[in-house]
């Protein structure tokens, strides 16, 4: 856990660390009976003379709150379970271990006395668990790595690896590697109260991609960049933050409330609250692969309105404090944008491939031709489009269309994704089958393989949506709102302008009906 939540410990982690405790002594005691060594009644009786002496020290001990005793357990309980134990055991912790510790001994002297050790500890295993002493010794609790593990399982998707592994390294950076059940509400809240301060950049800055990935491999040197924590992000972004603040605090010529119109300009932007709500439904996908994995005391996800409510109480009590957020809202294009970008040097003529906004006699019907008009035209997903194969192109009743989402490897979001399209008229215009025809086999399966070779990952819709972006912005089109993946928004609210209702969600492949036959959208 992060040096900013050093609090008294939980019920949870306390019954926790003394049930690691109890199964560990209790292991060696029912392994020492099992395997030890033959001792002679001398022997056996100075050891249960030592145990006794041994547990009334501990008593005397507590009395006066020295727990020195039992420190030596609880510190490899706590080891075992990823939890951080203070210096100083706390006392609510210490008489607890302190009166566990004793009957321990009271079994171990009972089995050394010719009893049998899990006949002796039954009652005491009984406190913590309802399985038989043999099982509770050989469980052990779930910790967050393996409902990680097991969430990838649950939800093998590519989509969903992304999102759970994303929760998962920063659920285990904030919590440590503990046993699932003492995560309780109180550590959630303070989980995203620490979230909220994450800036939205925030994992971006480690410095790796396609260009030193394929450096590594090939032996040729990287320079390494330090890798940053979340907490390390965190502490530069407020560090930052604070400096604006007092500078602008400290004008005398604005009241506050044109201080805090200047700051939210100024401010580093935080995590939105649509991301934490994304990341609590990921720790709810761990619990629940808690759960699977016999965790008897699964916590669940505090809700969405428990995370705002502890994020507003985590608030500074400044009159101008502002946690900015920067969320995309994905707005169609606007007309005038749409003919500002339908009549830039990409559709007009280019200097070369290299400088497509740049205006010259080139005209390059490729991926950064072709991608926008038919995500315009057609309301299609980009991926959709990036992956099409040359034998996508199919002549249905005389109709051009293209096949999507039919091919294993193309497989799309949801199950209407496999239809047939046909290919709008404005395409048809402008040579699109044409082109499709030209292409031989020298071009390769896909239809724009320039795009797939950008990628080391096969993540061709960031590859293109980068690549486009930035091609944009030297157009001075470039908008945050109105992105690429806005343009298919674009089509999607025409057609609700125009009052198009009948089968819209079918043709762009929106809908999520169980079972559903792939159809031809006319």
């Amino acid at each position: 856990m992060t040096d900013q939540i050093k609090q008294a410990m939980s019920g949870q982690e306390i019954t926790a660390l003394l049930t690691e405790a109890a199964r560990q002594e209790l292991g060696r005691i029912t392994l020492q009976q099992d395997m030890g060594p033959e001792l002679s009644d001398d022997e056996i009786d100075s050891r249960i003379e030592c145990l006794e002496q041994d547990s009334l020290n501990l008593k005397r001990r507590a009395r006066r709150n020295d727990f020195t005793a039992v420190a030596q357990p609880l510190r490899a309980a706590a080891g075992a379970l990823g939890i951080m134990l203070p210096a100083t055991i706390p006392s609510d912790l210490g008489r607890r271990a302190a009166d566990l510790i004793r009957e321990l001994k009271d079994v171990e002297a009972k089995a050394l006395d010719g009893e049998d050790a899990r006949s002796a500890a039954s009652p005491l295993v009984g406190r913590f668990s309802t399985l038989p002493v043999d099982t509770f010794l050989s469980t052990q609790p779930v910790l967050l790595s393996e409902t990680w593990a097991r969430a990838l399982k649950r939800y093998p998707t590519k989509s969903m690896k992304g999102n759970i592994d994303a929760i998962a390294k920063v659920a285990i950076e904030f919590f440590g590697n503990v046993p699932v059940a003492t995560i309780t509400k109180q550590k959630q809240e303070e989980f995203f109260a620490w979230m909220a301060r994450l800036p939205k950049t925030q994992g971006r800055s480690h410095g790796k991609n396609r260009f030193t990935e394929k450096a590594r491999r090939e032996g040729r040197p990287v320079k390494e960049r330090k890798q940053l924590t979340k907490q390390d992000e965190i502490d530069t972004a407020d560090a930052e933050d604070e400096a604006v603040t007092e500078a602008i605090r400290a004008r005398t010529d604005i009241c506050n409330l044109e201080k805090r119109a200047l700051l939210v300009e100024k401010l580093k932007p935080r995590l939105t609250m649509t991301t934490l709500r994304r990341n609590r439904d990921g720790l709810n996908r761990l619990f629940k692969a808690a759960a699977d994995l016999g965790c008897p005391e699964a916590p669940s996800a505090i809700s969405y309105k428990e995370v705002e409510r502890a994020i507003q109480a985590a608030a500074p009590d400044d009159p101008l404090y502002i946690r900015v957020t920067k969320p995309k809202l994905r707005m169609p294009w606007t007309e005038e944008r749409l003919a500002q970008f339908l009549t830039c040097p990409i559709y007009t003529g280019c200097a070369s491939v290299h400088r497509r906004w740049k205006p010259g006699p080139l005209i390059v019907r490729d991926a950064f031709y072709w991608v926008p008009l038919i995500l315009l035209t057609a309301g299609t997903r980009i991926e959709e489009i990036l992956l099409l194969k040359r034998n996508s192109l199919r002549l249905r009743n005389q109709v051009h269309c293209l096949a999507l989402g039919f091919t294993s490897e193309a497989r799309g979001k949801t199950n209407d994704a496999e239809r047939i399209i046909p290919i709008p008229q404005l395409l048809l215009d402008l040579g699109f089958v044409e082109w499709i025809k030209s292409l031989d086999d020298t071009h390769g399966p896909l239809l724009f393989p320039e795009i797939a070779r950008r990628t080391e990952t096969g993540k061709v819709t960031v590859a293109f949506g980068k690549a486009l972006t930035r091609t944009l912005g030297h157009l001075e089109l470039a908008d945050f709102d109105e992105d690429l993946y806005a343009a298919r928004k674009t089509l999607s609210s025409m057609l609700r302008s125009a009052k198009v209702g009948d089968g819209q969600r079918q043709a762009l492949g929106h809908t999520r009906h169980e079972g559903s036959r792939p159809r031809c959208a006319r």
